[in-house]
């Protein structure tokens, strides 16, 4: 009971700040797309004028046929350079419970398929300052050039 009272008190002080949250992830998203148009390997979020993003993720596509590399690898040389990124976005049909309840098997789904080797989130918070949000387009755009195909 405590720590639900504890996460509540934590909870009422964040949504006076949730506007200015997401006003600042937006304005990292925008400075992301800004960062990336000119990475080749990089294909970022789109999202249309009349819809508000979350931006609780910014995931990319990494377009693997311009890199020499996986994703596993643009993982771990982001890491290298001190960029925390992860995997979000696991197919429903690569889930155990999904694969082993309605037998689905990962030919059933090509176009999941197709992507998931593709996609990576790069770090977006609110805290974020401009000099976090510029070492992260530094570092993909060095690992891009380093391991261009």
């Amino acid at each position: 009971m405590k720590a639900r009272r504890i996460a509540a008190a934590l909870g009422r002080v964040q949504l006076r700040r949730v506007e200015a949250m997401h006003s600042r992830r937006q304005a990292i998203a925008r400075c992301y797309a800004r960062g990336f148009t000119a990475v080749p390997a990089i294909e970022v979020p789109e999202v249309g004028s009349d819809l508000q993003h979350a931006w609780h993720l910014y995931p990319v596509r990494l377009r693997l046929e311009r890199l020499s590399i996986d994703r596993a690898r643009f993982i771990q040389e982001l890491g290298n350079r001190q960029i925390g990124t992860s995997v979000h976005f696991i197919p429903l049909h690569r889930q155990p419970f999904y694969a082993q309840r309605y037998g689905y098997r990962r030919e059933s789904f090509p176009v999941a398929e197709a992507e998931y080797p593709r996609l990576v989130s790069l770090p977006i918070y609110s805290r974020m300052s401009d000099a976090d949000v510029d070492a992260v387009i530094a570092a993909v755009t060095d690992v891009v050039d380093r391991f261009a195909a």
